[in-house]
C-alpha cells in the first residue's frame, strides 16, 4: 500500500469535495463510500446505516459486507454502539471493524461501519482520526440537505 499519510490526505481532499457534487443525502453517502472503497483494496468495505423508529437501515455500502440491510434495534452490535455513543473497534473473523455513530445534536442519525482485513492493512491512530473526521463531516453536512430553500 502506498504511503499511508499521503493516502489519508488524498482521501480527506476527495471526501471533502463530495458535498459540492451532489444534491441528495443518499448520493452524498454514496459518494463518500465510493471514494473510500475505490482508493482501498477490494476486501475493504464501508456501510452507512441510518435509523428509523425500530431499526438500522443500510443506505449505502461499498465492498463486501456481512451485515444485514435492516437490523432491528437490540439485535446486533449496532445497538451497543448506539447506546455507548462512541466509536467501537472490534476484530471479527479476520476483519478489523470500526463502528462510528453520527449525530445531529444528541439525536443518533446513523452508524458508519468500516471493515478492513487484518492481513492486508493494520489500522493505526491516523486511520481512526480519519474515520472520525468522516463521521464529523457527515454530521455537519447532513443538515444542509434539509435546510435548503
Amino acid at each position: 500500500m502506498e504511503n499511508k499519510s499521503y493516502l489519508l490526505d488524498e482521501l480527506r481532499l476527495e471526501v471533502g469535495s463530495v458535498r459540492e457534487q451532489v444534491q441528495t443525502l443518499l448520493s452524498f453517502y454514496a459518494g463518500i463510500s465510493k471514494i473510500i472503497s475505490t482508493k482501498m483494496n477490494e476486501c475493504f468495505s464501508i456501510s452507512i446505516y441510518e435509523t428509523n423508529e425500530t431499526s438500522f437501515i443500510r443506505k449505502v455500502s461499498s465492498g463486501p459486507t456481512q451485515e444485514e440491510a435492516v437490523i432491528p434495534f437490540g439485535e446486533s452490535i449496532l445497538s451497543i454502539v448506539a447506546v455507548r455513543g462512541n466509536h467501537l473497534y472490534r476484530r471479527v473473523n479476520g476483519m478489523q471493524k470500526i463502528y462510528l455513530p453520527f449525530y445531529h445534536l444528541h439525536h443518533l442519525l446513523g452508524i458508519i461501519i468500516f471493515s478492513v482485513p487484518l492481513d492486508r492493512y493494520r489500522l493505526s491512530e491516523d486511520d481512526f482520526i480519519f474515520m472520525k473526521e468522516v463521521g464529523r463531516f457527515i454530521e455537519v453536512q447532513h443538515q444542509t440537505f434539509f435546510s435548503q430553500s
